[in-house]
């Protein structure tokens, strides 16, 4: 299921009224959805979507919404987002599939089908 949110404005008016707890994100490029992220053991949801506004010389982001979900199981439920997204598409968001070892969020699904292949 996905997140029961409307899509915000990317922007860092939008961010201050962003929870500061633990969930889960969607970053949106006009209607595709390109990224599904999680918050760490103790960054907030607005923590987590700062570190998207400023582009890096590594991470360039073309994100024009985002959605949240506050969530206990953030983990989990980026799990379920991403199973539910290859499900769909056959891959995973363009900004999943680039992103860095310690950025990727891998879905139970892409683990097992990689831990196979290798």
């Amino acid at each position: 299921m996905p997140i029961a949110s409307l899509r915000w404005r990317f922007d860092s008016e939008t961010l201050r009224d962003v929870p500061e707890g633990p969930g889960v994100c969607t970053l949106w490029s006009g209607s595709e959805l390109v990224y599904i992220g999680r918050t760490e053991a103790s960054q907030t949801l607005r923590d987590l979507l700062r570190t998207f506004l400023a582009p890096t010389e590594a991470r360039e982001f073309s994100v024009s919404h985002f959605t949240w979900e506050v969530t206990v199981t953030p983990k989990t439920r980026a799990g379920d987002l991403l199973d539910n997204y290859i499900e769909k598409h056959g891959r995973l968001p363009r900004y999943n599939e680039y992103a860095g070892d310690d950025d990727m969020i891998k879905s139970r699904t892409w683990e097992s089908s990689s831990k196979d292949s290798s």
